[in-house]
């Protein structure tokens, strides 16, 4: 079976960044087998599609609205994503997983599975590091992506030893070339 790890987000929005940072800490800590496909997409609109099509399992990292205190988690099974009514969209993450799930079943491919575990921001404006209260979640939102993984049979293992995660968006500019 086919499973596709997602982190969405844009990393120079803030806590927008999450999935992409979370997604670097469950590589630098973790290892799945070659079935287990893990990619960073940024902010893909249409094109995140083509990740979702025909895949057995999906789990997407992204900051979510939501009810709730700053770094909390939250976490919505297909059925929930696709429930979601239609709106007009004019973010970058647009159009929404739901209505991407929904476009895929109509065509008769979408997965079998699709779960998102989501982080209430604090603060999506222009920078790129994540607020203490995002930062401070991202150990628990790895640790939700390693109990879904497993629950769908996924073998994670922990890396021995660990690296550090590649935040590459927060590492210091370079000099003049």
């Amino acid at each position: 079976m086919s499973i596709a790890v997602l982190g969405l987000g844009n990393v120079l929005m803030g806590d927008d960044g999450a999935g992409p940072y979370a997604l670097a800490v469950f590589q630098a800590e973790y290892q799945v087998p070659p079935e287990v496909t893990v990619v960073d997409l940024g902010t893909p609109g249409l094109d995140l599609a083509p990740y979702l099509a025909g895949a057995g399992s999906v789990l997407l990292v992204d900051t979510v609205r939501a009810e709730g205190t700053p770094g909390s988690i939250h976490t919505y099974n297909k059925a929930a994503l696709m429930r979601g009514k239609a709106s007009p969209r004019v973010s970058p993450h647009d159009p929404a997983v739901g209505e991407c799930l929904a476009m895929l079943e109509l065509a008769g491919s979408g997965p079998r599975q699709c779960v998102l575990v989501g982080i209430a921001p604090e603060s999506t404006a222009f920078g790129a590091c994540l607020t203490r209260a995002i930062r401070a979640a991202i150990p628990a939102v790895v640790a939700r992506m390693v109990a879904e993984l497993r629950a769908w049979g996924a073998v994670v293992t922990p890396r021995h030893p660990q690296f550090s995660p590649d935040i590459w968006w927060e590492m210091p500019a370079a000099g003049p070339v």
